[in-house]
């Protein structure tokens, strides 16, 4: 049997597998945040930024940003690639919780940044009212926020729940290899998926490591995003279904939205 390490923190086991596994993500949202970034002189806000997947591309192409994690581990690794890819001095790291974003210094912002789900981390809706108002609070007169979610349509959220999956393979620098798999459950009352992760490492002497973690997301759909969007003192936004900015229907891929 393999070891088996279960972790509070639910990335502070694993923050290098989600890196390694996110080396081959698909960053067409990249393309849509240095255009949206391009379009103001102000620094630049990320909430929950992570590793850094988003943030230091950002800052590569020239903007101030700061990044708020509640994850030590996370913010470390993102540290390191912003040293590494030379941004160091644009980009300033701080721990804390997006829900309480306006305690952040270096605004108002141009451009704040939410992405890949990281609102549904939030798992209360008075959490997440509280994180959009704190975001509104933090934008420079005329700036934008940009929020990126799954799109919650049935026929998602009932394929989530096929049992335990394997969602991927890859190698380690060391030669080792790492299956992923994954177990999702979809509690349609509280708008909550539950995720169990674990990782097989498997070492190039063949020896397995498992490594397990865990978290909860809440779901949003349209109309109750756009309802706290409201409640939380934005104005008006446009709602996409894609990167590229198509328009938004039932089963798009993204809830996006784009503050204006």
């Amino acid at each position: 049997m393999p070891a088996f390490d279960r972790v509070i923190d639910p990335y502070a086991g694993i923050a290098e597998l989600y890196d390694l596994e996110h080396e081959s993500y698909d960053d067409d949202d990249l393309d849509l945040y240095r255009e949206l970034a391009r379009g103001s002189d102000r620094p630049v806000l990320e909430l929950a930024c992570g590793s850094g997947r988003v943030l230091v591309p950002i800052a590569a192409a020239g903007h101030d940003i700061t990044g708020i994690d509640s994850s030590p581990p996370m913010l470390a690794r993102a540290k390191t690639a912003a040293a590494a890819a030379s941004v160091a001095e644009r980009v300033k790291l701080l721990a804390g919780s997006m829900v309480e974003a306006d305690q952040v210094a270096g605004g108002p912002f141009g451009l704040i940044i939410i992405a890949l789900n990281s609102l549904l981390h939030v798992t209360t809706a008075a959490g997440q009212r509280r994180t959009l108002a704190s975001a509104r609070r933090l934008l420079a007169p005329g700036g934008r926020a940009v929020i990126d979610l799954l799109n919650p349509h049935p026929a998602f959220l009932r394929d989530m729940e096929r049992g335990v999956r394997h969602e991927g393979s890859w190698s380690r620098p060391d030669g080792s290899r790492v299956d992923k798999f994954a177990s999702r459950q979809v509690g349609p009352a509280d708008q909550q998926i539950e995720t169990e992760l674990w990782y097989d490492i498997i070492a190039t002497d063949g020896g397995p490591r498992r490594v397990a973690a865990s978290y909860p997301m809440r779901y949003l759909h349209r109309s109750e995003l756009e309802l706290l969007l409201e409640l939380t003192g934005f104005t008006s936004w446009h709602v996409y279904g894609s990167y590229e900015l198509d328009l938004f229907h039932d089963e798009s891929d993204r809830l996006l939205v784009i503050t204006t």
